[in-house]
């Protein structure tokens, strides 16, 4: 993997950076689908199925998920533009935030 060079100092692993942000990405869509696998037996009355739900949830959530990836990967670009973090793991984690906050945010709306 390429590193960044700042002078005689070495930056982070740009390559595990955007592998780590990538893996939290999985991680979310992942565990979507296994919720979704487990409320798939389930069926109330004539309404909707929990599978029915999450799949509607999943297509309207879709195009935000793909936009928290698109925030990452440039808040990930800025982060190793700065260089002043020179963890691979934190500067992944950083970057995946704005997927933490959609996590986050669809959590409460549910809880409502």
């Amino acid at each position: 993997m390429r590193r960044a060079e700042h002078g005689n100092e070495e930056g982070p692993d740009t390559g595990a950076a955007y592998t780590v942000m990538l893996g939290w990405h999985a991680l979310v869509i992942i565990v979507y689908f296994v919720i979704l696998a487990r409320q798939s037996t389930l069926r109330v009355r004539y309404d909707n199925s929990p599978f029915e739900d999450m799949l509607i949830l999943g297509a309207d959530t879709a195009p935000v998920l793909l936009g928290t990836l698109l925030a990452g990967l440039f808040l990930l670009r800025g982060l190793l533009a700065g260089r002043r973090i020179s963890s691979a793991v934190v500067l992944g984690t950083a970057a995946a935030s704005p997927t933490f906050l959609l996590v986050v945010a669809a959590t409460v709306m549910h809880l409502r």
